[in-house]
């Protein structure tokens, strides 16, 4: 040797760990002498020597059983055995757990204090309810097997819920859970300080140089003094979002205590530029390739009306519209004009032309959102040879009703979305004769989170014309079905009537649709496939009826301005694949 001592080599040792699944894993996850192992063996770390891995075996029963009780096993049994020749073979450490039955909670107690607990002495409905719900929706009931994750998880889920009812600055005064290792059960008890209630105060609107505050204002879904709910910022926040001035919001309260009756709230802004104007080349898989343009006008003449153009020029289909949308008035309403004129070239070398104008009233509630607008509409239906078979004009009022209870509007994956319209008019200028006619249409979405990751999205739609059977209803009245929003394996709107061998709308129409989706890789969550079945059929009487069915397979990515699909689908009717694809969700 020299005369500087040789560094020893480190010693050598193997380890087994013999326990229940995922125990196993957890153990050699977290012990001591499972990380110095694992360090040794890619040459990190500190040399362990003899004395030292004596130390390390020794601390192995109390580690253990520690990483244990926070999974529930407070009766565990932990033995460790080193053999072989310590004098200078390679030891063997061996760790037997034996984890006993899980503890379960034996007893749940909620107490409260601060201003909830004062309004539920002064029988406050609205306090009731919400101890009420943070008592059924606590996460670890009693019967519930007991993890220090899931205490924790528990407490923290109570807490954001009273916090976002309207107590914003409550706290935990005090939580233990007591074990009794010998019954193997836990007893839960918890204090909560609410704190005060806070309500809403005065709305500052920042950041505006163009638009009106009312904008802003017009749109929140709470009064001045109204308890403060953290999901109405969001929801109110989500509507400013969608008027399409503002690139930039953010909402804020002033949670102080000392301002808890007129807690401020700030809107931060910044305004999207007054006009703009953007012109696309495009395709889709209904309608063929396309280019467009679109115009925006985000204060026309300073006026507080919003009005957008739009020129779209096809090979099958080409439309231009202009739609005049005022800004929030009191009430949450909202003033909309639009005039539209299109051309379609149907599956069958048949063209359909139309114009419309509408003008209505929109009423935008916290889910359910209501539009009413008389029009004056004309559709005509010419074959490829320019014999026309379909002749309207109408002059109809229309109320219609969306409701939405999902998730999230942009990307839902629990909830639903519906939407019904009730229409009632009389024909003029037919080809046929003029007269009286009623209109019903409606459309369900179910969105289901299932076991595994897998996601269950269902369809059903339906609608019917009411018209004496020689009077004539615009077709854009009628109904098609077939494409990437209808019955997927078919072309765009080749569901109708043949009538004197030109297709047309029906006045009865029913589609639905079952799909299933699941992430592809867990790396790419954004990233989905899917399987779906859909059917419909369209025709003038119910017991004409047969269903068109089509079948696929797709892939779909959750981006940012909603769902982009592809899909892969074979008409039965057909017998013929066609491919579909769009961005964004369909009421």
């Amino acid at each position: 040797p020299s005369p500087a001592r040789a560094r020893r080599a480190p010693l050598q040792w193997t380890l087994k760990i013999e326990a229940p699944s995922p125990l196993d894993k957890l153990l050699n996850n977290y012990l001591d002498l499972a990380r110095f192992r694992r360090e040794s063996e890619q040459g990190e770390g500190v040399r362990v020597g003899r004395s030292e891995l004596r130390r390390l075996v020794a601390s192995v029963p109390d580690q253990a059983r520690e990483l244990l009780e926070a999974e529930g096993y407070f009766n565990a049994k932990v033995v460790t055995q080193v053999s072989g020749d310590e004098a200078g073979g390679t030891p063997e450490v061996r760790v037997s757990v034996t984890p006993g039955p899980k503890a379960r909670i034996a007893k749940v107690q909620i107490l409260f204090e601060g201003d909830l607990s004062n309004r539920m002495d002064a029988n406050d409905a609205d306090a009731q309810a919400l101890v009420s719900d943070l008592n059924a929706s606590w996460g670890l009931p009693v019967g519930q097997l007991f993890r220090q994750a899931s205490w924790t998880e528990a407490k923290n889920a109570a807490m954001a819920r009273m916090r976002s009812q309207g107590y914003p600055s409550a706290t935990w005064s005090g939580t233990s859970a007591t074990v009794d290792a010998q019954a193997n059960t836990v007893r839960l008890f918890l204090v909560a300080d609410s704190g005060p209630l806070f309500r809403f105060g005065a709305v500052r609107v920042e950041g505006l140089q163009r638009q009106p505050a009312s904008a802003v204002t017009n749109l929140a879904p709470f009064r001045e003094g109204a308890p403060y709910r953290e999901k109405q910022l969001l929801d109110w926040q989500e509507r400013i979002q969608k008027l399409n001035l503002f690139d930039s919001i953010f909402i804020s309260t002033d949670l102080d205590p000392a301002q808890a009756e007129h807690a401020p709230v700030v809107v931060k802004v910044h305004e999207m530029a007054m006009q703009n104007a953007t012109v696309g080349i495009g395709v889709s898989s209904d309608t063929g390739p396309r280019i467009s343009g679109d115009h925006i006008y985000r204060n026309v003449f300073g006026l507080d009306w919003q009005s957008k153009t739009t020129l779209k020029l096809g090979v099958k289909e080409s439309t231009g519209q202009l739609d005049l949308t005022s800004h929030p008035w009191p009430g949450r309403k909202r003033g909309l004009v639009s005039l539209q004129g299109s051309y379609l070239v149907g599956s069958d070398s048949s063209i359909t032309t139309s114009q419309y104008v509408r003008v209505g009233l929109l009423r935008e509630g916290d889910r359910l959102e209501r539009t009413d607008y008389v029009a004056l509409q004309h559709a005509k239906v010419r074959s490829s040879t320019d014999v026309v078979v379909s002749n309207a004009t109408a002059l109809s009022l229309t109320g219609q009703w969306i409701f939405r209870d999902v998730d999230s509007q942009i990307l839902p994956t629990t909830g639903t979305t519906s939407i019904a319209q009730l229409t009632g008019g009389r024909t003029y200028s037919a080809l046929e004769d003029e007269g009286n006619f009623a209109r019903t249409y409606a459309r369900v979405t179910w969105y289901l989170p299932l076991l595994w990751q897998w996601n269950l999205t269902s369809r059903v739609e339906g609608g019917q014309v009411f018209a004496a059977h020689n009077v004539s209803v615009p077709d854009t009245l009628l109904f098609r079905a077939g494409g990437d929003e209808s019955v997927r394996g078919y072309a765009y709107q080749s569901l109708g009537v043949t009538r004197d061998g030109v297709l047309v709308g029906g006045k009865t129409m029913a589609t639905g649709s079952l799909e299933l989706a699941h992430p592809i890789w867990p790396t790419l969550p954004s990233v989905w496939g899917a399987v779906f079945i859909d059917a419909g059929s369209v025709a003038d009487r119910i017991s004409e009826m047969h269903a068109n069915v089509g079948y696929g397979t797709g892939v779909r990515w959750r981006s940012p301005v909603g769902p982009l699909r592809l899909d892969v689908a074979y008409g039965r009717e057909t017998h013929d694949w066609r491919i579909h694809f769009s961005v964004g969700i369909s009421l």
